[in-house]
C-alpha cells in the first residue's frame, strides 16, 4: 500500500516539472487506484490495527497498581468529604461557612455527589477490574481477589452507613444493568458477610499465590493482618442485623469469638497519611488551603463533652482544648457564638492523622456488647472483661505520642467503672456503648452510625436545621437520581436506617 500510494504521489509531482501526456497520466492513476483497492481486502485491516497502535500505550494494568487509587480515594471521601458526620455524631461542633451548614444538616450537593460518584465509580469499578484482571491474566493470584473482596465490603459498609438503601447486587455492571436496582440496607449488609466470607475462604488456604504488597498500603501484604480485618469487618456488621434479626446471627458472632480479629492497637486497619507533600490528612491540608493553619471552625460538641466530664475522662485534653476559663465546654449543634467554647484540639488534625479504619477497641466493645445482649456465651462477666480491655485499648492507643496517658489516669479511670457482672444488661449496654462512642472520636462515619445502632447519647435537634429529629442518613446524589429511574423516593434525611431499633 504504501509504495502504491507513493508511486501515485510521485506522477502527480511531475505534474508540476513536466509536460506529459495527460491521458496516460490520468489512466496510469486509475490503474494504480484500482490495484489499491484489491489488495486493500487483504491487508487493510491487519495494517490499520499496526498503524493505529501506539506501541507505547499499555494495554494491561497491573493490578495492584489500582489500590493506591482505591484507598487514596476511599480515604479522601472519608476525610473531608464526609467530615460533618462529626458533627451529625454530635461530638464535633461547626462554627461557621460549612461546617455551620454540615451542623444544620445542610449536606451540600458537591460533597453528596463527589462522595457516591468517587466509592462506586472511583473504587468500586477499579476493584472490579482488578478481579478481572487476575482471573483473566494470573487466576492462581487468589489472595489479591480476597484483598479486592475486603475493601469492595468495607466501602459498601460506608455507603450503607451513609445512604441506607442502595446499589448493592446490580452495581457494578452498566451494560446489563444501566439502571441498578437499590437494595435494601438488611440485603446490603448481609452481602457484606457473604463477601467476608468468601475472602477468608481464600486467604484462610495455604496457595501458591502471590498478595498485594508494596500497592497495599494498609497492611503491606499481611495475609493475616486481612484475616483479621475481614473477620472484624464480619462482626461489625453482623452487630448492626442483630438489632433486628439476633436468632438469626447470634451463632455466627459466637463463631467469630475464636477466630482471628484486630485485638491490637498495632493490628488495627487504618490508611496512613505522611508529612510528604501532596500525601498529607485531607483535613491538614483544608485547614492550611484555607484557615491559615489553625483550627477556628470546628468546635467541641456539646453531648460528648459533657459525658466525658460526667466521667471525668483522661481523653478530654486529647480531644479538645479548654476554653479561656480552662474548662472544657460544648456547643449545641447550629448555634453561633463561640467565644467561650473549646476548640478540637489541633493535634487531632495533623498531616500524618491517619483515618482509622476498624480499631481494637472498636472489636472489643462490638465483643462486649454481644456477651451483654446475650449473642454469645459467657454474660455479663464476659462482658465485663471485654469491656475492661476496649477502655484499655482506646486508652493506650496514645503511648509514645503527643497525647499519652500516664498508667496512673489509666488505672483510675478504668477502677471508676463498676463490675458489669454487678448491673442488669441494660445497665451494662449504657456504659458498653457510651464507652464504644468516646472512642470513636474522629471518625464520624463510625460514631454516627453507632449511635443510630444503639441511641445510648442524647443528641439534640440542631438549631436553625429545619428538621424535627437528629439525622438518619443522606440524600442520594442528585447525579444519581438524574440518572437512575430507580433510585428510591419520599425518603428524608430523618428516615432512620433499616436496623435501628
Amino acid at each position: 500500500m504504501v509504495c502504491l500510494q507513493q508511486e501515485v504521489l510521485d506522477l502527480i509531482f511531475k505534474l508540476n516539472f513536466k509536460k506529459i501526456d495527460m491521458k496516460n497520466i490520468i489512466s496510469k492513476i486509475k490503474y494504480i487506484l484500482l490495484i489499491s483497492i484489491m489488495i486493500m481486502e487483504v491487508s487493510c485491516d491487519e495494517q490499520l490495527v499496526d498503524i493505529n497502535k501506539d506501541p507505547l500505550a499499555a494495554t494491561s494494568v497491573p493490578p495492584e497498581l489500582l489500590f493506591p487509587e482505591v484507598l487514596a480515594n476511599l480515604s479522601s471521601v472519608r476525610t473531608i468529604e464526609f467530615a460533618g458526620a462529626n458533627m451529625h455524631a454530635q461530638q464535633w461542633c461547626g462554627s461557621g461557612g460549612t461546617w455551620l451548614s454540615r451542623s444544620r444538616y445542610v449536606l451540600g450537593v458537591p460533597s453528596v455527589n463527589n462522595g457516591w460518584t468517587t466509592w462506586y465509580t472511583t473504587c468500586l469499578k477499579n476493584l472490579s477490574l482488578v478481579e478481572l484482571l487476575v482471573e483473566s491474566e494470573n487466576p492462581n493470584n487468589k489472595y489479591v481477589i480476597a484483598q479486592a473482596k475486603i475493601l469492595e465490603g468495607f466501602i459498601y459498609s460506608n455507603i450503607t452507613q451513609v445512604w441506607g438503601d442502595v446499589p448493592f447486587t446490580e452495581a457494578g455492571n452498566p451494560v446489563e444493568y444501566p439502571y441498578p436496582q437499590f437494595d435494601s440496607q438488611e440485603i446490603v449488609l448481609e452481602g457484606i458477610v457473604t463477601l467476608m466470607d468468601e475472602a477468608l475462604s481464600i486467604l484462610e488456604q495455604d496457595l501458591d499465590s502471590e498478595i498485594v504488597t508494596d500497592s497495599d498500603l494498609v497492611f503491606n501484604g499481611d495475609r493475616e493482618a486481612w484475616i483479621r480485618w475481614a473477620n472484624s469487618i464480619k462482626l461489625k456488621m453482623l452487630m448492626f442485623i442483630a438489632n433486628k434479626k439476633p436468632e438469626e446471627v447470634a451463632s455466627k458472632i459466637q463463631a467469630l469469638v475464636d477466630e482471628p480479629l484486630i485485638l491490637t492497637n498495632e493490628q488495627e486497619a487504618k490508611f496512613s497519611y505522611t508529612t510528604a507533600i501532596g500525601n498529607e490528612n485531607p483535613k491538614w491540608r483544608f485547614i492550611q488551603n484555607y484557615w491559615g493553619g489553625n483550627i477556628n471552625l470546628w468546635y467541641a460538641g456539646r453531648p460528648l463533652v459533657n459525658l466525658m466530664n460526667e466521667l471525668n475522662d483522661p481523653r478530654l485534653p486529647n480531644y479538645f482544648e479548654t476554653n479561656s476559663n480552662g474548662f472544657y465546654v460544648g456547643k449545641w449543634q447550629g448555634a453561633t457564638g463561640f467565644a467561650v467554647i473549646s476548640k478540637i484540639n489541633a493535634n487531632n488534625v495533623l498531616p500524618d492523622t491517619p483515618d482509622r479504619y476498624s480499631t481494637a477497641s472498636e472489636t472489643y466493645f462490638l465483643l462486649a456488647d454481644a456477651a451483654a445482649n446475650g449473642y454469645v456465651s459467657g454474660g455479663l462477666e464476659q462482658a465485663n472483661t471485654w469491656f475492661v480491655q476496649g477502655i484499655q485499648a482506646a486508652l493506650d492507643y496514645y503511648d509514645g505520642t503527643w497525647g499519652e496517658i500516664s498508667q496512673t489516669d489509666k488505672d483510675n479511670y478504668i477502677d471508676s467503672f463498676p463490675d458489669l457482672s454487678t448491673l442488669t444488661p441494660e445497665e451494662a449496654l449504657d456504659y458498653i456503648n457510651d464507652q464504644h462512642y468516646i472512642s470513636l472520636f474522629g471518625n464520624g462515619i463510625e460514631a454516627w452510625n453507632q449511635w443510630k445502632r444503639t441511641k445510648s447519647v442524647e443528641l439534640d435537634v440542631p438549631l436553625n436545621a429545619g428538621a424535627t429529629d437528629v439525622i438518619r442518613r443522606y440524600t442520594y446524589s442528585t447525579n444519581e437520581a438524574g440518572s437512575n429511574i430507580n433510585t428510591p423516593q419520599g425518603l428524608t434525611i430523618e428516615t432512620p436506617m433499616w436496623y435501628e431499633k
